[in-house]
């Protein structure tokens, strides 16, 4: 487990964890059991900011997020790991206004969820 860093766009907690990507790097499952299959992931800049793509991201330098537990993950780390697994590099703070506020505008983005 490592302390929270600085440097991200929403407060950190302490950061533990890693994600399990299948064989064919289809779906992906954090170790809070999330999967991409369930509830999907959130994509971040490589600024580490919430931003929804209609088609994903295939670029190395931004990161996936785990919308449930906040694990954030590099995209590169997860495209080398496939059928293996990626350590966490950040743990996003899921009760901070900020993310909160950008993940509720990311669901409307990708869902229309209500605002």
């Amino acid at each position: 487990m490592s302390a929270p860093t600085n440097g991200w766009p929403y407060a950190t907690v302490l950061v533990d964890g890693e994600i399990t990507v299948d064989e064919d790097g289809e779906n992906q499952t954090c170790e809070c059991g999330n999967d991409s299959q369930t509830e999907n992931w959130c994509h971040a800049t490589s600024d580490g900011r919430l931003s929804w793509m209609t088609d994903g991201s295939s670029d190395p330098s931004e990161f996936a997020v785990c919308p449930v537990c906040g694990r954030v993950y590099p995209n590169a780390a997860l495209f080398a790991a496939q059928g293996n697994t990626a350590a966490a590099i950040a743990r996003y703070d899921t009760l901070d206004p900020a993310f909160i506020k950008d993940l509720t505008q990311y669901n409307h983005d990708a869902y229309g969820d209500p605002l």
